[in-house]
């Protein structure tokens, strides 16, 4: 069975025979990487998008992460029978489904536990969160322990498509506050009007349309953490109540006249800079100082590109887990090359969704290539066949002149071109040299001999005047 072809109409069946056939569909998948896809199958089915599935049997655990940046509040769906413990996080759950979904966790546990004599067949993809080794992300990894140790407000902050959300969410997971609701909201997704309904809730009658009482999400985390995206497009009436609420532990609903406590952690982030919009008037000092006791930051994708491999190889492996495919997509090293001298201005967003269209192009298994990755990134200046230098060669180094910047993108052009050329003979060829020239340039040029000899200065030239080097 092809479990990508698995999908189940849900909605259109009652909630026995769905899970009848849920479990028969589980029973003939051959690997733990089928299984996933086909629970992930029906949760898409049932317009409820997973973020993480957890299997452990026998004490070994698989693991597959989706969807890690979506905004919507997290729930835990978990079973556990003998040896077999699986446990689902669904994101934005209509209250109409809970029951359904525990009954189809239990019964894939059960299900789960008829492999017990079966070989495990472990997923791709890793089990980390953040994805890299780079120093920074090492950096990040401390940041985020430290600030969990505590139970102070959180500022993340970082670029659009960074990862800030995912950050919030380690930081609740590794916290006191791990077994309480994690609940997040963007606050740029929303009107003002209906932002300050969501978070602080409203009673019966208190606006046209207030049919009934509803908790806001400052009541739904309490206990737990509050993650409020993008604060910096909150309106500065509502940053009012907003400090209000966090300096006094407690809300109080719209249309009410009674306060509710709230043992809530709030963590924000905000793409924007949050002191330049302190002095232009537009944010709240005094909320700002509420808000940012910690604070951590998040690069760009730029600043790490070493870490750029293992997110691609990532991605691939769980595009094969969602395109229900047998074998790993291949990706040329020339290819990998290209993506990782691409600047990614959309980061992690951006990088998953390139992958995911050179994922869809695909046939059998023919490997990515650096011409299909080069048509798809936004960059329509570069063509086939064109050799991309390092980020480095755009910055000009403090105390670097002219001289010394030159030579040095000249000694990368020449690294880069028999990187890709495969050897120093084609390179050369490429650059329009002779081996033997190419490698007499490289070695002067490694060694810091890049300046160009004096020679006598022609009468209206200025003798202090420097030229510039040539290669």
């Amino acid at each position: 069975m092809n479990p990508a072809t698995a999908k189940i109409t849900a909605h259109e069946k009652p909630e026995d025979e769905l899970i009848k056939e849920f479990c028969q569909n589980l029973q003939e998948c051959k690997t733990i990487d089928d299984a996933f896809l086909t629970i992930t199958s029906l949760f898409d089915s049932l317009d409820v998008p997973i973020e993480r599935i957890t299997l452990v049997r026998d004490s070994e655990t698989s693991e597959v992460t989706l969807n890690e940046n979506a905004s919507g509040i997290r729930r835990e769906f978990k079973a556990q029978l003998q040896k077999t413990n699986l446990t689902i996080v669904g994101i934005s759950i209509p209250p109409n489904l809970n029951s359904l979904l525990q009954s189809l966790v239990t019964s894939a546990t059960a299900t789960f536990q008829d492999w017990i004599s079966q070989p495990v067949a472990s997923p791709n993809a890793p089990t980390s969160r953040m994805i890299g080794d780079s120093p920074r992300m090492r950096e990040l990894s401390i940041e985020i322990t430290r600030a969990a140790r505590s139970d102070h407000s959180v500022l993340i902050k970082g670029e659009s498509g960074t990862g800030k959300t995912t950050a919030a969410l380690m930081v609740h997971e590794q916290s006191l506050r791990s077994n309480k609701p994690f609940v997040d909201i963007n606050c740029a997704a929303l009107p003002e009007a209906l932002l300050e309904s969501e978070l602080f809730g409203y009673e019966k009658g208190a606006f046209t349309g207030a049919a009934g009482t509803k908790k806001g999400l400052f009541e739904i985390a309490d206990g737990g953490t509050l993650f409020l995206d993008e604060i910096g497009e909150m309106k500065p009436e509502l940053q009012a109540k907003l400090l209000t609420a966090i300096e006094g532990k407690r809300i109080r609903r719209l249309g009410s006249t009674k306060d509710v406590p709230c043992d809530v952690r709030v963590i924000t982030a905000s793409s924007r800079n949050i002191r330049t919009m302190i002095h232009a008037g537009t944010f709240r000092e005094d909320l700002y100082y509420r808000i940012a006791v910690l604070e951590i930051s998040i690069p760009p994708l730029r600043e790490r590109d070493s870490d750029i491999p293992t997110l691609v190889h990532h991605r691939l492996s769980i595009e094969q887990q969602l395109n229900g495919r047998s074998s790993p997509y291949q990706i040329e090293s020339l290819a990998l090359q290209a993506l990782t001298l691409y600047d990614w201005p959309g980061n992690i967003r951006e990088l998953q969704n390139i992958i995911s269209r050179l994922a869809t192009r695909i046939n059998n298994d023919e490997p990515i290539t650096q011409e299909s990755v080069l048509s798809q990134l936004p960059q329509k200046a570069i063509e086939s066949g064109s050799l991309l230098l390092p980020n480095a060669a755009r910055i000009i180094n403090p105390g670097e002149d002219l001289h010394a910047f030159i030579a040095r993108i000249q000694l990368l052009a020449i690294d880069s071109t028999v990187i890709a050329m495969g050897n120093t003979q084609d390179a050369a060829l490429r650059l329009g040299y002779g081996r033997t020239s190419l490698t007499s340039l490289r070695t002067n040029l490694q060694n810091g001999i890049h300046r160009r000899t004096k020679r006598k200065t022609p009468s209206n030239t200025n003798p202090n005047q420097q030229s510039l080097p040539v290669g």
